[in-house]
This record gives C-alpha cells, sequence and structure tokens, in this order.
C-alpha cells in the first residue's frame, strides 16, 4: 500500500508491507511532479522491503555519521544540533552516558544510524545496534480541559470531528481513519484492528460525528501533535485519546471487562495491564 503525504509544504511517499514501512521524501512541493515521481520511488521503496538491495557496502560507523547527517531527514534545527551533539559524543568516546534514561537516547540515535545505513546499501563493520531497556509503559491521560481543547478547537473542523469520534469509541487510529460505507453494520463499525475484526461501539454522539475518513497515520500523527503544540498541550499523542476514553470510563463505574471490551483488547488482562498504573492513583484512603 502507497500514499502520498505532506509534510511541511514537502510531499513524501510511503510505502508498507506486511507490517513493514517505508518513507521517502519526494523533494518537490508540486503535486503533478510528485505523481510522476510516484510509481519510480514506489518500486524502489518496495525492492528495500522485499529485500532486494544491491549488495551493501562495508563501512565503519565514524565514516557512516557524516552520510547520514548529509541525508535529507526534514529534522527540525533544534533536532539537528541534538543529533549531531549525541553522535560527536560518542564518536569520540565510545561511551554511554552513565544516566540510563540518556543512555537509552544515545542508544535509539546511533541505531537510526546503523538502520539508516542498511536501508542505502551500507553495513557497519565496527558496531552493532544496541537493545533498548524495557520502555516504562505510557500512562498519559488528557484532562477535562484538554478534551475541550481537542474537540472545540482544533483546525481544521473536520480534524477535529476526527478527533472527537476518537473521544467517543476508542478506536484506534489504524480502525478509524480510513471508514468506509461498507463498515457501518447494525449502527455499529466492523472494522480490522489490531487483534483481527472488531466492531466499534457507536453511541449518539459518535452516531452523529461519523463521516467516511480518509487520513494516512502521518497525517494523524503530524496534525495532532501540531495542534497540541499550538494549544499548550504538552507531552501528546493522538493514541492517548483512546486511553482518555478507557480511563474515562472506568471512572464512570464501568467494569474493566465491558470496557476490555469497548477497547477490543484480546483479554482483560491485556486491560489491566495498560490501566492498573492509572487507577492507583485513584484509591482512596484505607486503614489495615
Amino acid at each position: 500500500m502507497a500514499s502520498l503525504y505532506q509534510k511541511k509544504g514537502i510531499y513524501y511517499l510511503s510505502v508498507s508491507l506486511d507490517g513493514k514501512r517505508r518513507a521517502q521524501s519526494l523533494q518537490t512541493k508540486d503535486i503533478k511532479v510528485a505523481k510522476k515521481l510516484r510509481q519510480l520511488v514506489e518500486f524502489e521503496l518496495l525492492k528495500e522491503l522485499h529485500g532486494l538491495n544491491k549488495k551493501q557496502k562495508q563501512i565503519t560507523f565514524k565514516d557512516l555519521i557524516p552520510l547520514y547527517l548529509k541525508a535529507d531527514h526534514d529534522w527540525s534545527e533544534k533536532t539537528r544540533e541534538h543529533c549531531q551533539y549525541v553522535l560527536k559524543s560518542y564518536a569520540n568516546r565510545r561511551q554511554l552516558p552513565e544516566n540510563k534514561a540518556s543512555a537509552d537516547t544515545f542508544k535509539r540515535r546511533l541505531n537510526a544510524v546503523i538502520n539508516w545505513g542498511i536501508k542505502n546499501g551500507y553495513v557497519c563493520i565496527d558496531l552493532q545496534k544496541f537493545a533498548l531497556s524495557s520502555p516504562l509503559a505510557r500512562i498519559r491521560v488528557f484532562t477535562p480541559d484538554e478534551i475541550k481543547i481537542i474537540i472545540h478547537d482544533f483546525v481544521p473542523v473536520e480534524f477535529r470531528r476526527f478527533c472527537e469520534f476518537a473521544y467517543n469509541t476508542g478506536g484506534r487510529s489504524g480502525e478509524i481513519r480510513n471508514v468506509k460505507a461498507g463498515n457501518l453494520k447494525d449502527g455499529n463499525l466492523l472494522v480490522k484492528g489490531k487483534t483481527g475484526h472488531r466492531t466499534i461501539v457507536l453511541n449518539q454522539r459518535a452516531r452523529q460525528l461519523l463521516e467516511w475518513f480518509d487520513y494516512t497515520k502521518e497525517y494523524v500523527s503530524h496534525r495532532f501533535k501540531k495542534e497540541c503544540r499550538k494549544h499548550g498541550i504538552k507531552n501528546a499523542r493522538f493514541h492517548d485519546i483512546r486511553r482518555t476514553f478507557g480511563y474515562r470510563l472506568i471512572l464512570n463505574g464501568m467494569s474493566i471487562y465491558q470496557v476490555s471490551k469497548l477497547l477490543g483488547h484480546s483479554s482483560v488482562t491485556t486491560t489491566e495491564r495498560h490501566y492498573a498504573p492509572l487507577m492507583a492513583t485513584e484509591i482512596e484512603e484505607f486503614v489495615l
């Protein structure tokens, strides 16, 4: 599956195959030019995904760094400065920071360089990818005031309605961003989710908001983060809407079993694992 999307006015092509994705800048703001380049670039990206690239060239990590930095990454100036700092620090000392969080930040950037090299025909001969520490479960939920901003102030209006639809259904981005008329069955949505086909129950407000949405994964992520930054909502991801949906239902007294069914989790154990850290703060004072 291939799709065109824009980032800072520049067209990109994203290609997916068997759960893997590759994206490449087309280096143009002209949609006509982008469409002409699409077929050629899609072919090259599919070759990468199928593992049909040419024989890789061996290279040291130190020599790979300048090639990586010269490539088109569409970074902000701040991101580029941080990347240069990390790579220069590691190249000079070949040591990771002692702080665990800082070390993982270094590891992610070093792994990104190695992965970029593999995608572009290079194999690093003196450094292997690092194993990352197990990340802490994300527990970010939106406050009522933040939800009000999301469903009343985000633009464009169509995207705002999409966010409110997500809040009223708990649907994953991948389940609701390409809703078609054929997905509607008996007043609810039949979608292909993370664990297979499932039904998303539509409440009255969700039915009012329902449109045949057609967004790419990249657009949803970039637009949501852009609007959050504009309105001062920090540390926000689109998936946090889904977590907030489940959290509010539990606070309002719905059983964990019912919430699990609405979220489409494979088992109630999954739901308990996601929400137990959140609910620990809601326990009232008790006496032993």
